[in-house]
């Protein structure tokens, strides 16, 4: 019999005794390699760059899909085409904060280009001809419509959103019923405010709800009649995304952008950074803007060699020299 197929009950046991400890080397190794470590998924929040308005796509973890708001209607085009070239092929949830046109405009073309299963709205009636439109082009689409009110809350696998804003009584100001929505995920808050104002704002102040967020939407723009320093104390942002453009309005306001300095925030504006991509894994968040801000500073340049006269010279022209003020680019 040739020597491969003989096995002595000895030989069988030293075999497997020499391969347990090897087992163990392998599978310890195994269960910590980063190979294998376990990845999750991110949550992309995209502030899409539509001019003078707001609109926020949400990506979510579980493959869902969250527009909220979508800018004026000329900047509707430009917001269906940002969702096409990314995959998006229906919207789970649209969020219309408010009635204003450079809020709900750009979503009637979103409504004209694909799915949407359910809309949550501040109210379900409006008066404003954009807004009408907004809400028919909704009822043609069967759209299912939700109002949604301070307290309630909602969960997407990993992610959750608490509604914020509004809460009864309504204001008279629609501004101040803007949909106000604090969307979590692991460890890390979004605070998207819509065009809340200061008595919005003082009634979350006072609801006992959880404001702090990493990451704020500033709330009007960056109007002064929003973004009261208490308010902004209590969230606390890191970043602070300010969603703009060209306006008679002076948004942002000097006054907003000095108390977002005040508690330590990173400000990102649209109208300089383009389109704002921030991603998180529920841990840690990072910012890619599509655009850098280049800003031109006038320095003085003072040299400080003196320059030698010739004998006709005047004594009294000074000797020092002065060059040109420089021009320097700061990215």
């Amino acid at each position: 019999m040739p020597y491969s197929e003989v096995t002595t009950p000895t030989m069988k046991t030293r075999s497997s005794l020499r391969l347990i400890p090897f087992t163990l080397i392998i599978l310890l190794l195994t269960a910590t390699s980063p190979l294998q470590a376990k990845t999750t998924a991110p949550l992309t929040v995209t502030f899409i760059d539509g001019g003078q308005g707001d609109s926020c796509w949400l990506h979510l973890p579980n493959g869902d899909d969250v527009l909220v708001d979508g800018g004026k209607p000329q900047a509707g085009p430009t917001v269906v085409a940002y969702l096409d070239e990314h995959g998006v092929t229906d919207i789970e949830l649209m969020v219309a904060t408010h009635g204003d046109s450079d809020h709900i405009g750009g979503l009637i073309d979103v409504l004209a280009s694909m799915p949407v299963a359910e809309a949550w709205l501040d109210s379900q009636t409006c008066t404003t001809g954009t807004c009408q439109d907004f809400y028919q082009a909704l009822a043609d689409n069967g759209v299912v419509t939700s109002t949604v009110r301070m307290g309630e809350s909602y969960t997407w696998g990993e992610v959750d959103a608490l509604i914020l804003n509004p809460s009864e009584p309504l204001y008279v100001d629609k501004n101040e019923n803007s949909v106000i929505l604090r969307v979590s995920y692991g460890s890390v808050d979004f605070l998207l405010t819509g065009d809340a104002e200061t008595g919005a704002e003082n009634r979350m102040l006072n609801s006992g709800h959880p404001l702090e967020a990493e990451i704020l939407k500033v709330g009007h723009h960056g109007s002064s009649s929003s973004s009261s320093s208490d308010f902004l104390s209590a969230v606390s942002p890191e970043i602070a995304v300010i969603s703009v453009g060209p306006n008679q309005y002076g948004h942002p306001t000097e006054q907003t952008l000095s108390w977002l300095q005040a508690v330590g925030a990173v400000i990102y504006r649209t109208d300089q950074h383009g389109t704002i991509v921030i991603t998180t894994d529920g841990s840690t968040h990072s910012v890619s803007p599509s655009q850098e801000v280049t800003r031109t500073v006038f320095l003085p340049l003072v040299l400080k060699d003196y320059l030698t006269l010739p004998a006709t010279a005047t004594p009294s022209i000074p000797s020092r020299i002065i060059s040109p003020k420089a021009v320097c680019s700061l990215k």
